[in-house]
């Protein structure tokens, strides 16, 4: 029999009769075979092909399980049903599924019931009656999670068992309370309730088959609460830590054993926590006394980072995987480089800059050496090194800041003014190494691309730039750090004028403009120096503007030349001596008719985002604050709206009119004392929904979180923000009920968007809701109420579902 194939050009994929060749559209069913869709339905038909192929070449070794023979065959889909409705298969739930999302808001709200209960009836329950409640409550939710795992409702029994859980840790914390574990020190009911439960779900992912995964995850949390008791409990926390990873590795490795991929999962994401914060510990104790002898005695830190470092080469030698073998090996490196270096700390700050240097040099010439397969090893000490020197770097410019901070505000002093201020707390000749040392790390580790000659240029900008800041650091006159400023701009410019390429000459173009904006910045406390900085940077912009080599340098140079242009403005009005109020209409005159001047976008948008500033620094120095400020709008609405009228294509432009008066209409909401959020975002929100909902109508293939999405959030996450902080009110109450209503409408109407919303909000607001428990003792019973029902209706949802499957099931079977 010669087998059938999916993919057959000469027949529809739709109805499978014959196609006639050149035809766009099947004669039979209509359906375009020229479309893009279809090409990739084809694709897709080709790929079945080879899958099935490859079936029958594996169908004589591969014997078929008795269990996979006398399965039914899958569930075909329903005509007329939505696909959401075919449940997926058991076992391997969707992470968004209906009854996944009622069922894991049910036992929230169960658990919190729970402790609210607890914590409400403890005092007079006594004894006996605490026993009862908690050995009841736990052994009822494991026994219904038993009842519905044999009845093959996995996700519901997967909420349980979570629920049984959590009861199981209560009840230890109970038995502790009430003495019958005996006088434990602190730290030791943490590591009772995280035995206990690790021991309960590693019992039950054993017992269950397939394995329930709530249990494996819990097992992993329940290790991670012990280690945070026996660290408390025990005198010797880098000890525990390395012991718990004796512990968790040995754990993994049983886990692979008995095929429990999601605790052996758990169980390395928990080995990861213990591993981190054993590390961190260590650093911290060995920071706190950085001594060479403190830093390598029983207590120090050196051993117990050697031994971190060790362990991160275990995973790479007991799965026999190079690369992670190597990347431990980095990590290594850089803890032993930690260890070996971390003394310098305890000396003098020129001391430590000196050694970080020189280690993270080497460790650069190392990278740049070693084979390409084990230059990791070097590339992670070396970008750590480069982090610090960075750090050096930002504190000597921080202080150079300061220092030049310390002359005043903008347009202060005179040229001949002398920086001063705090002395530099590193040392400040290394910053242009370290500068050129975090460009090497680049350039050796292959993280950025290109020659090494190639890269010269910008070391040699780079260190210049750090120059400045060891400039400042001196006592030197400000028109010095300004000229120094310049030359490194002039120096930018012409290696990009001798530059032989177009991207070597708009780097370096680039690294002009800003070059000659860092100038203008520092010569800011001086108006005159600011002055002629921000025209000399107008000069250049425009003439790389109009004549620029590259057409990025050309879009730079405009847009430089709108802030140079108001930057000049200002200045000339401080040297001046000009009442700043007057500053702000010339500012936007300058900045609008340059954008009516040249109807570019990389001058347009500079000046429409410059025109806030202007406003702002104008009208908080006016007398009348409020007619300040309607000058301003006026003249930028008058602007905006010449631009839109002088020019065609740029008619949006009069539409910013409208956003402005917005604008307006909301700063009057807040005179007259509105302060609720509902009047700013119900509004927007109903017009999102509606625009959203329309598209659903007009647009079948539109998901609801794309359309929805945007204004259910809008209309339900601000009032959120604003229940969180009162949650007892009628405004909690309210969006409670909205919350419930969406997820029921979306779990009725099949849409995610009202489901996901009405969850994720309803349990932040549920949790938030356990805060004032005490006061308000009946709040439990509605929160139970609550669990109870989305549990009973995520149970029934699961069910309903199990039957659509088998019924489809026995459809199939039909002839």
């Amino acid at each position: 029999m010669v087998p059938m194939t999916y993919a057959d050009p000469t027949r529809c994929p739709g109805c499978r009769d014959h196609l006639p060749a050149g035809v766009d559209r099947c004669p039979h069913c209509d359906l375009l075979v020229r479309h893009a869709l279809a090409q990739q339905l084809f694709a897709t038909l080709t790929r079945a092909d080879r899958l099935v192929a490859q079936l029958r070449t594996e169908h004589a070794a591969v014997p078929v399980p008795a269990a996979a023979a006398a399965a039914p065959p899958p569930p075909p889909v329903v005509p007329g049903m939505a696909p959401a409705a075919v449940a997926p298969a058991p076992g391997r739930p969707g992470l968004m599924s209906v009854p996944r999302v009622l069922l894991g808001l049910g036992a929230l709200c169960l658990l919190v019931a729970a402790v609210i209960f607890l914590a409400v009836t403890w005092s007079w329950l006594g004894v006996g009656g605490r026993t009862v409640v908690l050995v009841g409550l736990t052994a009822g939710a494991a026994g219904l999670a038993t009842v519905l795992l044999r009845h093959g409702l996995r996700i519901a029994a997967e909420s349980l068992a979570t629920v049984s859980l959590g009861l199981l840790a209560l009840d230890v914390a109970g038995a502790e309370s009430a003495g019958w574990l005996g006088d434990l020190p602190a730290g030791g009911p943490a590591v009772a309730t995280g035995l206990v439960v690790a021991a309960a779900g590693v019992a039950i992912a054993i017992a269950t088959r397939p394995p329930l995964v709530a249990p494996q995850v819990a097992a992993a949390l329940g290790a991670l609460v012990a280690y945070a008791g026996a660290a408390d409990l025990s005198d010797h926390p880098l000890l525990v830590g390395h012991a718990t990873l004796v512990v968790l590795a040995t754990a993994w490795l049983a886990a692979r054993r008995l095929e429990l991929a999601v605790l052996a999962g758990s169980v390395a994401l928990a080995g990861v926590v213990v591993w981190s914060i054993t590390t961190v510990v260590a650093l911290g104790t060995g920071l706190a006394d950085p001594t060479l002898r403190g830093f390598w005695v029983v207590e120090g830190a050196g051993w117990s980072l050697l031994v971190s470092g060790v362990a991160l080469l275990a995973p790479g030698l007991l799965l026999h995987r190079v690369p992670w073998l190597v990347a431990g090996g980095a990590g290594a490196v850089l803890l032993a480089t930690i260890a070996a270096t971390a003394p310098a700390i305890d000396a003098s700050a020129r001391t430590l800059a000196v050694v970080a240097v020189a280690t993270t040099a080497a460790w650069v010439a190392a990278t740049a050496v070693v084979p390409a397969r084990a230059r990791a090893i070097g590339v992670l000490p070396a970008a750590v090194g480069a982090l610090l020197l960075a750090g050096l770097l930002v504190v000597t410019t921080t202080v150079a800041a300061w220092r030049w901070a310390s002359l005043g505000g903008p347009f202060g002093v005179g040229a001949e003014a002398r920086i001063g201020g705090p002395d530099p707390v590193t040392e400040p000749l290394v910053a242009a190494p370290a500068a050129a040392l975090i460009l090497g790390i680049l350039v050796a580790g292959r993280i950025v691309r290109g020659p090494v000659s190639g890269w010269l240029p910008a070391a040699g900008l780079v260190s210049g730039v750090a120059g400045l800041a060891t400039l400042a650091s001196y006592p030197v006159p400000l028109a010095v750090l300004v000229a120094g400023a310049g030359v490194l701009t002039a120096a930018s410019l012409v290696l990009g004028v001798r530059a032989t390429t177009d991207r070597g000459r708009t780097g370096h173009g680039l690294a002009a403009f800003l070059l000659a904006a860092t100038t203008c910045g520092l010569a800011l406390p001086s108006a005159a120096l600011t002055a002629a900085a921000a025209l000399a940077t107008l000069c250049l912009a425009v003439a790389l503007h109009l004549l620029g080599p590259t057409p990025t340098v050309r879009v730079a140079g405009g847009i430089a030349g709108v802030p140079a242009a108001g930057l000049a403005v200002v200045a000339i009005a401080g040297w001046g001596a000009i009442d700043p109020s007057r500053v702000g209409v010339p500012l936007l005159l300058v900045l609008g008719l340059l954008a009516l001047a040249r109807p570019r976008p990389e001058v347009e948008v500079p000046a429409a985002f410059l025109a806030l500033p202007a406003t702002a620094y104008a009208v908080p120095a006016a007398g009348d604050v409020g007619g300040s400020l309607a000058l301003h709008l006026a003249v930028a609405g008058a602007l905006m709206t010449a631009t839109g009228l002088l020019h065609r294509e740029r008619r949006p432009a009069v539409a910013v009119g409208g956003v402005l008066l917005v604008l307006a209409s909301w700063v009057r909401l807040g005179d007259l004392g509105v302060s609720a959020p509902e009047p700013y975002t119900l509004p927007l929100a109903l017009a999102l929904t509606g625009a959203g909902l329309w598209r659903l109508h007009r647009d079948p293939a539109c998901g609801t979180p794309t359309a929805l999405v945007p204004g259910l959030s809008l209309a339900t996450v601000p009032t959120l923000l604003w229940v969180l902080d009162d949650p007892v009110s009628l405004r909690a109450l309210l969006l409670g009920a909205a919350c419930v209503g969406l997820a029921v409408g979306g779990a009725a109407l099949r849409w995610s968007a009202p489901l996901g919303v009405g969850a994720i909000v309803g349990t932040v607001l549920v949790v938030r809701e356990l805060a004032p428990y005490a006061g308000s003792a009946p709040q439990w019973l509605w929160i139970g109420l609550a669990g109870t029902l989305l549990t009973v209706v995520g149970v029934t949802w699961e069910r309903r579902l199990q039957e659509v499957r088998a019924a489809a099931g026995r459809l199939g079977q039909l002839r």
